[in-house]
């Protein structure tokens, strides 16, 4: 099944597209399935987005003469309807023709990258010291001794 969107959006609201027996309303916004030889007929059209995937490929085979040919003069591709199919979907995995035939999205594994290993800094409890002690480490790094317990650790915490 294609995907078939409009290129610009219509203030009237969605296009009305009657074909098959099917009834198909076409916007900008969002994208309407409809089968691969209704999509086929529209190729060409400058307003309308067409993107097929590798589950339309097996659909080729079963496309009658004249919408094969829409195909082939489309994008320019020779043969029969396996040739066809041949180089509009060349592998399981991989399509070809840009804007048109888009791939089939591939779950692919998370690139989980690896933080730089950091160097473990110790944090050190300034809070077991005694006034006395955090005084003199506090004069070592010529910082002000004044103030409470609190204030000479947050002092000593921020001179790290």
């Amino acid at each position: 099944m294609a995907k078939v969107k409009l290129v610009r959006h219509r203030p009237t609201g969605p296009l009305l597209l009657r074909r098959g027996g099917g009834t198909y309303a076409l916007t900008a916004q969002e994208e309407t399935v409809v089968p691969l030889g209704i999509a086929v007929t529209m190729l060409g059209d400058k307003g309308l987005l067409i993107e097929l995937d590798i589950s339309d490929a097996a659909d080729v085979l079963k496309l009658n003469d004249y919408l094969l040919n829409i195909l082939k003069r489309e994008f320019n591709v020779e043969g029969d309807a396996k040739a066809v199919k041949a180089a509009l979907f060349p592998s399981a995995k991989k399509s070809f023709i840009p804007n048109i035939i888009k791939d089939t999205p591939v779950e692919e594994e998370p690139v989980i990258e690896e933080a730089p290993e950091e160097v473990a800094v110790e944090t050190i409890d300034y809070s077991k010291y005694t006034v006395k002690k955090l005084k003199e480490m506090l004069e070592e790094k010529g910082l002000s001794t004044d103030g409470k317990k609190a204030d000479l650790v947050e002092r000593m915490s921020g001179a790290e």
